[in-house]
């Protein structure tokens, strides 16, 4: 293989992950414009409970800065690309809530010294949160007497604020409308963004432009030069019949002195895309199932490369749906969706070196199949 075709399957591996990937998101954003978006064009998630002993529960500072030359307030309100709803009601329907969203220097000089819960992370999938412990000593004043909210609601039953997007810091505050310790709440976060859907498009038509552009790259690169075939003829000079047995009574003597060895060529280690096969069957590895349909899509004659290309797909594609399960088990998925991925890692060098080694490794049950499949 020449050194523009191995440049071509390199831009066309790497440009089918990413369109890949595009694909992936784009038809992700498409599923969530029909699934998880409510009839107020809200993308909202499930009720989500809040228990905490504090004084109030709030979420990082959102810093949002737009003056800096793409916009200017000049090209579109940033109220019309996000706006926010925030529901909840009290577990004690007895209780009154209060929800509000103010600047992040006027929440830290009125929780100042105040014991609060601040939200690190919302984990959607799994309704779970991880909080940060702020502790303190003072009792706060009730947030309904506070004049510094941008947008707020209290009351019994279930409160829903609506605030659009602005520029600055903000953090969104719950509370007991007494400003009593204590929280306990079911709350449900949403967001409305117009242009999603027009993205979502956008995205899913770069990832299949490229998508062919790369599958175009791969084939240019397996595909063989057509030899040249001569068509002139020999010339034919005149020999007379004296000529012609002397020069046969000559080869014949010639062969019975030496006769000729029979031609061996060597097919073990022909693949169709010209590469050695060791680095054909270490390519198979490096993007994991990725590069194991490619070289399968592309090899027809060597089997071993075939044998790695099947174990590639089986086995990394094992541990890319088994992390992707798993990581949505609530506390433990995390963990194990990371001890999936360094065992993945340690697979994946393992069968590399062996594969450029010319080893045919097997792994498990993922080998048995992979032979039989490429025998």
């Amino acid at each position: 293989m020449s050194a523009g075709k191995i440049i071509l399957l390199i831009f066309g591996v790497i440009g089918l992950l990413i369109s890949i990937s595009l694909l992936l998101g784009g038809a992700a954003i498409l599923i969530a414009d029909n699934v998880i978006k409510d009839n107020d064009g809200f993308y909202t998630t499930k009720t989500i409970n809040i228990d905490r002993n504090s004084y109030a529960v709030v979420t990082a500072p959102t810093d949002v800065d737009v003056d800096v030359g793409w916009n200017s307030g000049l090209l579109w309100d940033l109220g019309d690309l996000v706006t926010f709803r925030i529901e909840g009601s009290n577990e004690d329907s007895s209780e009154q809530i209060f929800i509000g969203i103010a600047r992040e220097s006027d929440i830290e000089d009125y929780l100042d010294d105040v014991e609060y819960d601040e939200i690190k992370r919302l984990h959607t999938n799994r309704l779970d949160i991880d909080y940060r412990y702020h502790p303190g000593s003072i009792v706060p004043e009730a947030p309904t007497a506070q004049t510094f909210w941008e947008e707020s609601t209290f009351g019994i039953g279930t409160q829903v604020l609506e605030w659009e997007l602005e520029e600055g810091s903000h953090t969104l505050v719950i509370m007991n409308t007494d400003g009593s310790a204590g929280i306990d709440a079911k709350m449900v976060f949403g967001a409305k963004v117009p242009l999603l859907l027009g993205i979502g498009v956008g995205i899913l038509v770069a990832g299949i432009i490229g998508l062919v552009i790369s599958i175009l790259f791969i084939a240019l690169s397996a595909r063989r030069p057509v030899s040249a075939t001569s068509t002139s003829q020999p010339a034919v000079t005149s020999t007379s019949p004296q000529e012609m047995s002397v020069v046969a009574e000559v080869v014949e003597e010639e062969q019975a002195a030496e006769p000729v060895s029979p031609i061996t060529v060597e097919t073990g280690r022909k693949t169709s895309t010209g590469l050695d096969q060791n680095v054909a069957g270490l390519l198979c590895y490096l993007f994991g199932w990725v590069t194991g349909i490619i070289f399968l899509i592309l090899e027809k004659e060597n089997s071993l490369v075939r044998f790695h290309a099947i174990q590639s797909i089986i086995v990394f594609g094992f541990f890319t749906v088994a992390s992707a399960a798993i990581g949505w088990i609530p506390i433990i998925g995390d963990f194990f969706s990371a001890a999936i991925g360094i065992i993945a890692f340690v697979v994946w060098i393992v069968l590399m070196v062996k594969a450029s080694q010319g080893e045919k490794y097997k792994v498990f049950i993922a080998g048995d199949i992979a032979d039989k499949q490429s025998s």
